[in-house]
């Protein structure tokens, strides 16, 4: 009797605790724009429920035919094994594998939302705090309002919420695409505008009210992945065209876009004179990060080695407390600790997403490349998979989009 209980266990999940973990799972996504903390704990109660709940035969039989699935668990493997041999210290080590082992959470998560349902309730619960986000957002444009940091002191140019300007512009320009693409596919001509028009408004709160050029990178990307997904010639050409106008109408009267992008090219050249800028310190980064990878191209130094490394060839102590976390770059951070297997495994984790994302529905393919498109371009600025926010963004959202098992579809 107790090992058909034990086999029962393993082989189909108990019902109610899957359920559970299914709401905890919605909560986390309810809570991502909103609150770090809220997501972490929502993350941690989905995993402890899923994991109470058993049926782990039925889980990797969902997982076995899931391409994604296969780059997360190598990338995560190669991770773990350039801490045996990292220059880095027993915390450093640690500290690195504990951070990038969040992505394991998408193995489960794909789990729960294999049903569609549940997975629509996941992109609602999301849209629904962007929404609230975007309204704040806007409402602090005329309207200072003294529990939103950024507008506490009075009106500011960054009018970002609950989470800082990077994260914010990323998770708006994703919250764009998905409002532009489930106007292009409603049929109701009202709900078309509603949808339009709600994706207009995050477009220019981007764009003119919140700072951070990562986001209009990733608008741009994102707004090129719907285009291209325009049937019919002449609708490409026509969003094309309407691409360039909104870019020029951005360059021309929007004070915080031109702004950032005359800033970013003085801060560029003036490199030379190694100055703590936004864009001085990526150069810079960049250019001991190049060094360091000459040294030991293939395996690079470890997991957990960068810190250790990079103060060793930083031209000071300054430069080494500015520099020492990451090198704001997800490709450079993985080929000076990993070298270049780190860089192929993650080239493979970004190939296995894409491949994941055209075996779904046109909707959910339009929204998954596009989410890809905005980890490459957080990728190139930032530590998309290190830091927290941003990682519980691109965890929870490929999550939701990249369900469907690949091979059984290529079967059929």
């Amino acid at each position: 009797m107790n090992q058909g209980l034990i086999f029962k266990y393993f082989e189909l999940p108990n019902l109610r605790l899957e359920f559970l973990a299914r709401v905890f799972l919605i909560a986390s996504f309810f809570s991502l724009p909103i609150s770090t903390a809220a997501t972490n704990v929502f993350m941690g109660l989905t995993l402890i429920t899923w994991t109470l709940a058993g049926g782990y035969k039925t889980r990797v039989n969902q997982l076995s035919g899931n391409w994604f699935s296969y780059g997360v668990v190598l990338l995560f493997a190669v991770i773990c094994v350039g801490g045996t041999y990292s220059s880095g210290s027993t915390n450093e080590i640690f500290f690195q594998i504990h951070k990038y082992a969040k992505i394991l959470f998408i193995l489960p998560a794909i789990t729960l939302l294999q049903n569609e349902k549940w997975q629509r309730y996941a992109l609602i619960a999301f849209s629904g705090a962007m929404l609230l986000t975007l309204t704040l957002s806007l409402i602090t444009v005329v309207w200072p309002l003294p529990f939103i940091q950024s507008t506490a002191n009075g009106p500011t140019t960054n009018h970002f919420v609950f989470k800082d300007h990077i994260a914010q512009n990323l998770m708006m320009s994703f919250f764009a695409l998905l409002l532009a693409v489930s106007a292009l596919f409603a049929k109701d001509l009202t709900k078309k505008f509603v949808l339009f028009s709600l994706a207009i408004l995050a477009a220019v709160d981007i764009l003119f009210f919140v700072a951070g050029r990562t986001g209009f990178i990733s608008l741009a990307l994102n707004a090129l992945v719907l285009i291209f997904f325009l049937s019919g010639t002449k609708q490409k050409i026509s969003g094309l065209l309407v691409f360039f106008i909104v870019a020029a109408l951005a360059l021309q009267y929007s004070d915080n876009f031109r702004g950032r992008v005359e800033l970013a090219v003085t801060e560029f050249r003036s490199q030379d004179r190694k100055e703590l800028t936004s864009v001085g310190q990526r150069v810079e980064f960049f250019k001991k990060s190049v060094e360091l990878v000459k040294e030991r191209p293939v395996f690079g130094f470890g997991t957990g080695s960068y810190a250790r490394e990079f103060c060793r060839i930083a031209d000071s102590t300054e430069w080494c407390e500015a520099g020492r976390f990451h090198p704001h770059n997800q490709f450079i951070a993985f080929l000076v600790q990993l070298g270049v297997i780190g860089f192929i495994a993650y080239l493979i984790f970004i190939a296995a997403a894409i491949k994941s994302a055209l075996y779904q529905s046109r909707p959910i393919q339009i929204c998954g490349l596009g989410l890809v498109a905005t980890l490459i371009a957080d990728s190139m600025t930032h530590a998309p998979l290190f830091l927290v926010t941003e990682a519980q963004f691109f965890i929870l959202g490929f999550s939701a989009l990249l369900v469907t098992h690949g091979f059984q579809t290529l079967k059929e």
